[in-house]
C-alpha cells in the first residue's frame, strides 16, 4: 500500500536500503524540520539525485524489495515488450550501468525452457562485435530469470522513423548495412535471430548500430499472450508478422540466416518508406501476403531512389531463400555502394541531418488526362471530339500519321543506340557460373599491402608496407577450386588425397601446377556463357588477394590477432606459435572440406590456412615502395606467388600478409588455386 503520510513514506525509505545510513538520518531531520510532504520527500530526493524517480515511485508504493535482482539494483524502466520489461540497472559489485532484461514468468513455464534459456544465452556470451549488444551474464534469482546486457544510449529505428518519418536513403543504408554485419559475424557463431525488425537495431549517439535479442527470439510463447502482434503455433514466437520471412511461418525451428536477410530487406522498406511492406487488418492477413504477395517496390513510394537499390530489396525479399542472399554480409556488400562514402556514423541526436543527395534524373511530368475538348495543330479554336467526323478529317488524319512516324523513329533510334552503347548494369553481389562455383562481389578500395615492423611472425618480404588503392569491383570464389569443378572442366583431378577426396565436390583441389590453375581458367571462359559480357576468370593478383583476405582489417588475420584451430582456419598451432588461441593435436596431414571454417566480412572461407593458393603475380622477395594503383608485381621472374598457408604450417605463416616464392610446374599436396572473376582491362 503506498504510505499515507510523510512519516510511512520515511519508514520506506529508511527500511528499503537504497540510502546510506547517514543519508537517511540527514533526509529524516531535513523532512521533519521542513515540515515536507509526501510530494516535497519525492521532489527533494530527485533533486539531490539520490534516487531516480523510477526508484522514488517503488518505493512509494511499497515495492522497493523488487529494486534488487542478484547483483543488480534497477534505476529506471527503459522498455517493455512480449518477453519482458528491461531496465537500466546498476551492477552493484562492478559499479557499471547495464541493461537488465527480466524475462516473464509464463515465458519460461517448464525446466525444458528454462534450459534453452539458458543454452541460448550462453552462445550468445560468446559474441563479441561492435554491431551487436553484448550479453555479460544470466541467472535466477528466486523465480526471476533476468539476462545482463550491455547499455547503449541510444534509441531503436521504430522510434527514430516515428520521430522523423522515412530517412535519408545514405542514412538508412547504413544503419541496415551495419545490422547486417552484426547479424553475420551472429551467424558465423551459429545463432540464428529469428526477430529481425526494426525496434531490434538501437543506434548510439554516435551513430553505431547494435543488434538487441540475439538468443530469445525461441522462447516459448503464451497463448494468447499480451503481444497480440506477434504470430504463435504450437506455441512458439515465429517472429513480427511485418518482418516475418515466408518460410519462418510454416516451421520456425527450420529456419536459417537468410530469414534474417529477409527481415534486413523489409526492416529497410519500412526505415526508407515509414511503412510496413505489407498491410493487413491481422496478424493472419499479413502473413499470408508474406508468402503469397510479390515483395514491395520502393520506388513506388520513393520514386528518387536509385532502381538497383529497389532492386536489392527486392532480392532480400525473394519469397524462396535460396533466391536471397545467402549471408548478411553479401546483404551488407550490396548495400555499401549506397552508404556515405566514409560509411561513417550518424548521430541520432541531432533535430535534423543533411546528407550527400544522390543525383537522379527528375522523374517524368504527369502525362494529363484526356478531356472532352482538345486543340488541333494549326486551330485557335478548341474543336469538340463528337464533332470531328464533321471538321478537318484529312488534318486530324494527317497530324497522327506524322506523330506516330516520329515516335517510331525515336524508338527505333533509341533500339539502335543501345545496340552500339549497351547500358551499364552495376554487377550483382553475388553469382554462380555453370559449374555452380559460386562467387560474391568484392568492392573497389584501398588497403595496406604488407606487414608493419611490429607484426609477429613477419618475413622480410613483407616489406615495405604501402598503400594500394584498388579501382575495379571483381568476383572472388567464395572457396578454393575444388575437385567437383576442376575435374569437371579438366577431365580428372591431380589432386594426392584418397581416391574419395579426389571425387569429393568438397575437398580443394591441390597439387595442381600454377599452369593447370591458368588452363583451368582459360577453359572455364571458353565454355561459361553466364559469365558478364567484358569479364573474365583469372587468377587474383596479390593485391587483390591480400585485400580480399583482409576483408576492411588491419590486425594479422581477418578475425583478429590470433587464429583458432579449425574454426577460423586449418592449420597446424606450434608450441612455440604465440599467433595461435589454444593447442590442438597434429592434423592428418592432409586438406580439409571447404567452408568448414568460418568466413570473413566479405564472405570469402578458407583465406588462411587449408592450402597456399596461386596468384598471378611473379614472386620478387620484397615490394616496390610509394602507392600503387591496381599493381600486377614485376612483368619476369623464376617463381609465382602463393598466398594463405597451409594445413601443415603454423598460424605465422598463414596471415593476410605471409607470401611465398614457388617455380610454376611447382606440384604440392599443399598448394591449390582461387579464381576471381574481374573485367578485361
Amino acid at each position: 500500500m503506498p504510505p499515507e503520510s510523510p512519516d510511512s513514506f520515511l519508514h520506506e525509505l529508511a527500511k528499503c536500503g537504497l540510502l546510506t545510513p547517514a543519508q537517511t538520518e540527514e533526509f529524516t531531520l531535513w523532512a521533519k524540520s521542513t515540515n515536507a510532504d509526501v510530494q516535497a520527500i519525492a521532489r527533494d530526493l530527485n533533486r539531490r539525485g539520490w534516487l531516480t524517480p523510477f526508484q522514488i515511485k517503488e518505493v512509494y508504493k511499497g515495492r522497493w524489495a523488487g529494486l534488487k535482482i542478484g547483483p543488480f539494483l534497477l534505476l529506471e524502466l527503459i522498455g517493455e515488450g512480449g518477453m519482458g520489461r528491461v531496465y537500466k540497472a546498476l551492477h552493484t559489485r562492478l559499479g557499471r550501468d547495464v541493461a537488465l532484461k527480466v524475462i516473464r514468468k509464463e515465458k519460461l513455464s517448464n525446466p525444458q525452457t528454462i534450459r534453452r534459456f539458458h543454452q541460448e544465452i550462453q552462445a550468445v556470451a560468446h559474441l563479441s562485435h561492435p554491431n551487436v549488444v553484448l550479453a555479460f551474464d544470466a541467472d535466477q534469482v528466486n523465480e526471476t530469470n533476468y539476462l545482463a546486457m550491455e547499455f547503449v544510449e541510444g534509441i531503436d529505428l521504430t522510434k527514430l522513423v516515428k520521430a522523423r518519418g522515412p530517412l535519408p536513403i545514405p542514412e538508412a543504408c547504413e544503419y541496415m548495412r551495419q545490422g547486417a554485419i552484426g547479424l553475420q559475424h551472429a551467424f558465423e557463431r551459429g545463432l540464428v535471430h529469428r526477430d529481425v525488425k526494426p525496434s531490434n537495431f538501437i543506434v548510439a549517439k554516435s551513430g553505431q548500430v547494435k543488434v538487441l535479442d540475439l538468443g530469445l527470439a525461441m522462447l516459448k510463447e503464451a497463448p494468447g499472450g499480451e503481444e497480440a502482434s506477434r504470430v504463435t503455433q504450437e506455441g512458439f514466437v515465429l517472429g513480427t508478422p511485418d518482418f516475418l520471412a515466408p518460410e519462418q511461418a510454416k516451421n520456425p525451428l527450420a529456419v536459417d540466416t537468410r530469414a534474417d536477410v529477409y527481415a534486413i530487406g523489409a526492416t529497410l522498406f519500412y526505415l526508407l518508406t515509414g511503412k510496413v511492406p505489407y498491410d493487413g487488418v491481422s496478424a493472419t492477413e499479413k502473413m499470408i501476403r508474406h508468402v503469397s504477395d510479390p515483395p514491395p517496390q520502393l520506388r513506388v513510394h520513393r520514386p528518387e531512389a536509385p532502381q538497383q537499390l529497389d532492386a536489392i530489396i527486392q532480392w532480400m525479399m525473394a519469397k524462396r531463400p535460396e533466391d536471397r542472399p545467402q549471408t548478411p554480409i553479401q546483404a551488407a556488400i550490396a548495400l555499401q555502394p549506397y552508404c556515405p562514402p566514409s560509411s561513417g556514423s550518424f548521430p541520432v541526436n541531432a533535430a535534423k541531418l543533411s546528407y550527400p543527395e544522390i543525383a537522379l534524373q527528375p522523374a517524368p511530368p504527369e502525362v494529363p488526362r484526356s478531356s472532352q475538348l482538345f486543340k488541333l495543330p494549326g486551330s485557335g479554336t478548341p474543336v469538340r471530339v463528337r464533332e470531328r467526323g464533321r471538321t478537318g478529317v484529312s488534318r486530324f488524319t494527317t497530324a497522327m500519321v506524322t506523330i506516330v512516324a516520329i515516335v517510331a523513329l525515336g524508338v527505333m533510334g533509341f533500339i539502335l543506340y543501345r545496340i552500339a552503347v549497351p547500358p551499364v548494369v552495376p554487377p550483382e553481389p553475388s553469382y554462380a557460373n555453370e559449374l555452380k562455383m559460386p562467387f560474391v562481389l568484392v568492392p573497389a578500395g584501398s588497403f595496406t599491402i604488407g606487414s608493419p615492423d611490429t607484426e609477429i611472425g613477419r618475413s622480410p618480404d613483407e616489406s615495405p608496407a604501402h598503400e594500394v588503392t584498388l579501382t575495379n569491383p571483381i568476383y572472388f570464389a567464395t572457396t578454393e577450386v575444388m575437385n567437383g569443378p576442376y575435374a569437371t572442366l579438366m577431365g580428372s583431378s591431380p589432386s594426392m588425397t584418397s581416391s574419395k577426396a579426389r571425387l569429393s565436390g568438397e575437398m580443394p583441389v591441390e597439387s595442381v601446377t600454377w599452369e593447370e590453375a591458368q588452363e583451368f581458367c582459360k577453359r572455364l571462359n571458353e565454355r561459361d556463357r553466364t559469365k558478364r559480357s567484358g569479364w573474365a576468370y583469372r587468377l587474383p593478383t596479390e593485391a587483390e588477394w591480400e585485400y580480399a583476405c583482409r576483408a576492411t582489417t588491419t590486425t594479422p588475420f581477418a578475425f583478429g590477432e590470433k587464429l583458432l584451430p579449425n574454426k577460423s582456419a586449418i592449420f597446424t598451432p606450434a608450441t612455440e606459435d604465440p599467433l595461435s588461441e589454444e593447442e590442438i593435436p597434429r592434423p592428418l596431414g592432409l586438406p580439409n572440406r571447404v567452408g568448414q571454417t568460418v568466413a570473413n566480412k566479405f564472405g570469402l572461407y578458407d583465406m588462411h590456412g587449408n592450402v597456399w593458393e596461386w596468384c598471378q603475380d611473379y614472386y620478387v622477395r620484397g615490394y616496390a615502395a610509394g602507392a600503387q594503383t591496381n599493381p600486377t608485381g614485376p612483368s619476369t621472374g623464376d617463381l609465382r606467388a602463393i598466398r594463405g598457408g597451409s594445413f601443415s604450417d603454423p598460424g605465422s605463416k598463414c596471415r593476410s600478409a605471409s607470401r611465398r616464392g614457388l617455380p610454376a610446374d611447382t606440384r604440392d599436396i599443399r598448394v591449390g588455386f582461387r579464381i576471381v572473376l574481374a573485367p578485361l582491362p
